[in-house]
């Protein structure tokens, strides 16, 4: 993600062009931008330091650098307010955010009787789009339920098979539409952009 806006280097070109580019664009993006990739942040930091600046690479470097610390709070809290359209391009790695959060908190709770968390908590964390999906989620990890309201972290018991659920991304990507069209937000958040750049020291 962080190497995909790096194409910045064309001034003219701006982000949602980018992001926008169809098939095309998606297969490029799939292959080329992936959070946490040392090429792409040594690639970035090669760009002049008023490129760095712009205000859509400084969320995507906070974005990947939450990412690779493993800082799930953070993370998700970043992606909350990212902007829709850069929300679009990262939407493909949240189920691997939500995946390896998962894990570190297998990792960090579980016990042979088991230790519990409320479902609310689990919504909240990794920006669920309801309990019933956090159920979904922690059952496609072998995690049992206590009730409809707690998730049991007992050792030995979470597992990884095939992809991490994609999941809806409602409250992630959807909802920041707000009612408009896709043409909307794509000239309103380029018109942010460029006005950041403008207000940007040289």
């Amino acid at each position: 993600w962080v190497r995909s806006l790096s194409s910045q280097k064309r001034p003219e070109v701006p982000l949602s062009v980018i992001l926008l580019e169809g098939e095309q664009g998606k297969k490029l993006f799939e292959e080329k931008a992936s959070p946490g990739s040392v090429e792409a942040l040594h690639e970035v930091l090669q760009l002049p330091a008023a490129l760095r600046s712009c205000p859509a690479l400084r969320r995507a470097l906070a974005v990947d650098s939450a990412f690779r610390e493993g800082n799930t709070a953070r993370l998700f809290r970043l992606l909350r307010i990212l902007p829709y359209l850069q929300s679009c391009a990262v939407q493909c790695h949240i189920g691997r955010a939500r995946r390896g959060a998962l894990a570190r908190l297998a990792r960090a709770l579980s016990t042979p009787k088991g230790q519990t968390l409320p479902l609310g908590f689990m919504v909240h964390l990794l920006a669920l789009d309801g309990p019933e999906e956090a159920r979904d989620l922690c059952q496609a990890h072998g995690l049992p339920l206590d009730g409809q309201e707690r998730v049991v972290f007992l050792r030995g018991r979470y597992t990884e098979k095939g992809l991490p659920p994609a999941g809806t991304c409602s409250v992630l990507v959807a909802s920041k539409l707000g009612g408009r069209t896709l043409e909307e937000v794509a000239m309103a958040e380029e018109e942010d952009e460029g006005v950041a750049r403008l207000k940007s020291p040289a």
